[in-house]
């Protein structure tokens, strides 16, 4: 395939900045001075590389003129770190990820990673106090002794053990107009301290930020010879979720050196949203009114922990997580004659869930005769969904009439077993190679009223990383891997699709998608500590692929549809921009293209791979003024065209303009900050183009376009934070 133009103007504004920030790094691209340390050289003020140049290291004294409260603050002026610590702004739909794995978050924390899942590494930093932090680490490529696979750039936070037992916390309060009329108030108190030789951080949290939206949308069906316009729907969503959230940590170190770290969480939320929908038939003057309304509530919780001990030649490491949650939803939907579903017009649709996660993974790692780091060990997990879906016509008289669904209760458990190794060896003085091997076996089976089965699976998942130093700044990566994907549960299961108004009734054979992964990366630090500059190249080779595949009629439900391949160029770029006349400033910035083929398991004919984005791109842009005590930021975001396909439908999806959001802050004490954000300032809706068929779309009769543009309003929220 051939990449189209369309892309062209995001492509043009990175290679721009890029372009920019080759030459300052021209300008400036001296050899860094010498460092009495003969291990290390002195790139900058409070800034050592590491004699190979894998390591640069950030000493406390480096951040002192910046406004940091939290150890997430201080990546703001790591080169590559802003981009890695998960967006604050989250709406509970966390990634899943299959197990422990040796890959998972860049960022470490003395050396290792947070052991959770919704427990993660950017909620953890909001926690830290940056005081806490006695140094930052940025580790290139492939390297030794860590305790994850890196993807690039990894971080790792070295703590004060006498900074994280010291007595104190952080805390924010904020108050934000989500788009809504009232504002809403959240907040966050943490606190650490020391006892009895185990240091320890607790964290109260009511919110979390962004909690709630206004959503409009705009749909307009057309006919499909004539292209006249035949019905107008106007539909408000105000959403809400409000969450508490609780965290603990904990870790001791012992008389002989064993460490042990515990962390949990504990979240309750409600989430709510509250749809009206106003339809107009052209050359009809009545006006019907719709109302949707969803609920959900939640329980969550979770509890991690990781311990390591010397041990001979070696060091033992062993890490445990076990997580459960427990969902109860409740959807009661108002449709039209024009809508295909196979749900009545009133319904009422109740689903029960209860997902359970644990994971045990221990391995030992010694340095051999022959050279280099190995690595053997072992991981079990047991993932388990019981899942219960009801659904009831509601009748004129109010009263509920239950309506049979296929595979609507059912219990699905996988239990996994993974044997690992990993070598790690330094071919040359610049050369080096991780290679590793997983081999997994699982077992996957379904009991309910409707579904008994079990199936086995084997899978091979060799890995090679390959690090080559051109020079203490430039860098080259190789990465070839196998990759299985980790199922999401609830496509077993029959669920409600409320985006199509039907009843999906789940897949009690679907399978893990494989896929071997290239990737060839070049990365240059620039000198003096004045950026980085990053290209990607990556091209995966996919086996059964998950899309949708017929089930009955006119309904479709997730399968395997064969073979697929994505491939791109991701080019990332972090600079200072003192050199140009700003000091204090930083530009970040990202763009990625990328196609994909697969082919359409309904008309057999080759396609793009459905929900992949062709295009998309990131430019944030802060400013710190110590002298002024005040800081601000503009951001960027972009995402660009990407289409979908289903058993009557084909639709193509793009944003019109980018989301625009301003941040600012202000120094009021040494301990106290006031920040404001104002998100979505600009019109930057989402259109999407939905091409409706009768019956199956390999028939080729078209029953209507639609065209929906869905705006979000603009979201303002402002609030104190600081350190005790």
């Amino acid at each position: 395939m051939i990449f189209r133009s369309r892309a062209a103007h995001s492509a043009a504004l990175l290679l721009s900045l890029l372009a920019l920030a080759c030459a300052a790094a021209r300008a400036g691209d001296e050899a860094p001075a010498g460092s009495p340390d003969s291990d290390a050289n002195r790139v900058a003020p409070g800034v050592w590389s590491s004699a190979d140049g894998s390591k640069i290291t950030y000493e406390a004294s480096y951040f002192e003129p910046y406004q940091a409260v939290t150890a997430a603050d201080l990546l703001r002026w790591v080169p590559g770190g802003t981009r890695l610590v998960p967006d604050d702004r989250m709406r509970f739909d966390e990634e899943d990820k299959r197990g422990f794995g040796s890959g998972g978050d860049q960022i470490l924390i003395n050396g290792k990673r947070l052991s959770g899942k919704a427990n993660d590494i950017g909620s953890a930093l909001r926690r830290i106090r940056a005081d806490a932090v006695l140094r930052v680490e940025v580790i290139r490529g492939t390297t030794s002794g860590l305790d994850v696979r890196s993807e690039g750039t990894l971080i790792n936070l070295v703590l004060s053990a006498e900074a994280a037992g010291g007595g104190a916390g952080t805390w924010q309060l904020h108050s934000a107009f989500y788009g809504r009329d009232e504002p809403e108030f959240d907040g966050l108190v943490s606190y650490s301290d020391s006892a009895a030789g185990i240091n320890y951080l607790v964290s109260a949290q009511y919110g979390p930020y962004n909690r709630g939206n206004q959503v409009e949308r705009f749909d307009e069906f057309f006919a499909p010879v004539s292209g006249e316009l035949t019905e107008r729907r106007e539909i408000e969503v105000p959403m809400l979720d409000t969450a508490l959230i609780l965290n603990g940590s904990a870790n001791a170190t012992f008389a002989n050196g064993d460490v042990l770290n515990v962390n949990a969480r504990i979240l309750d939320r409600e989430s709510e949203e509250d749809e009206t929908t106003r339809v107009f038939i052209v050359g009809n003057p009545a006006t019907t009114e719709l109302r949707n309304l969803a609920r959900v509530d939640a329980l969550e919780w979770e509890l991690g922990g990781d311990y390591e001990r010397r041990l001979g030649p070696g060091s033992l490491k062993s890490r445990f997580i076990f997580t459960r949650a427990d969902e109860d939803d409740s959807e009661r939907v108002s449709l039209t004659s024009t809508d295909p579903a196979n749900v009545p017009a009133e319904s009422l649709i109740e689903t029960a869930a209860v997902a359970t996660e644990a994971i045990l993974r221990s391995s030992y790692t010694w340095e051999p005769r022959v050279g280099g780091t190995l690595e053997l060990g072992a991981e079990g997990a047991r993932n388990r969904l019981e899942k219960d879906v009801a659904l009831f016509e509601v009748l004129p008289d109010g009263s509920l009439l239950p309506v049979d669904v296929f595979n609507a209760n059912s219990d699905v458990v996988e239990d996994r077993y993974e044997l690992f190794t990993t070598w790690f060896r330094p071919l040359t003085a610049s050369l080096a190679l991780e290679s590793a091997v997983n081999v997994e076996f699982s077992t996957i089976g379904q009991q309910g009223l409707d579904v008994d089965n079990s199936r086995s699976f084997t899978y091979v998942k060799p890995r090679f990383d390959l690090r080559w130093d051109l020079d203490d700044a430039t860098q080259l990566r190789a990465t070839l891997e196998r990759t299985v994907s980790q199922l999401d549960f609830a496509d077993f299961v029959a669920s409600f699709d409320n985006d199509n108004d039907q009843v999906d009734a789940g897949n009690p054979d679907l399978e893990p998608e494989q896929a071997w992964e290239y990737r060839l990366a070049w990365e240059r630090r620039l000198a003096n500590d004045r950026g980085l500059l990053e290209a990607q190249v990556f091209f995966n080779d996919v086996e059964d692929h998950i899309d949708n595949i017929r089930a009955t009629g006119a309904t479709s439900v997730a399968g395997n549809i064969g073979d697929a391949e994505i491939y791109g160029l991701t080019l990332k770029g972090s600079l200072r921009l003192a050199a140009l006349g700003l000091e204090g400033a930083v530009l970040d910035a990202s763009w990625t293209l990328q196609d994909s083929e697969t082919t359409d398991p309904f008309t057999g004919e080759s396609r793009e791979m459905s929900d992949t984005q062709r295009h998309e791109y990131s430019v944030n842009f802060r400013h710190d003024i110590p002298a002024w005590r005040f800081a601000y930021n503009v951001e960027l975001e972009y995402n660009g065209r990407r289409r979908a396909s289903d058993i009557n439908f084909r639709e193509t999806a793009t944003a019109i303009g980018p989301r625009t959001n301003i941040g600012m802050q202000y120094r009021l004490t040494d301990r106290v900050l006031l920040w404001l954000d104002n998100r979505i300032i600009f019109d930057s809706h989402n259109r999407r183009i939905r091409d409706r068929f009768v019956g199956d779309v390999a028939d080729g009769v078209l029953l209507r376009r639609e065209v929906r543009n869905q705006f979000f309003r603009p979201e303002f929220s402002f609030g104190l934070r600081g350190q005790f």
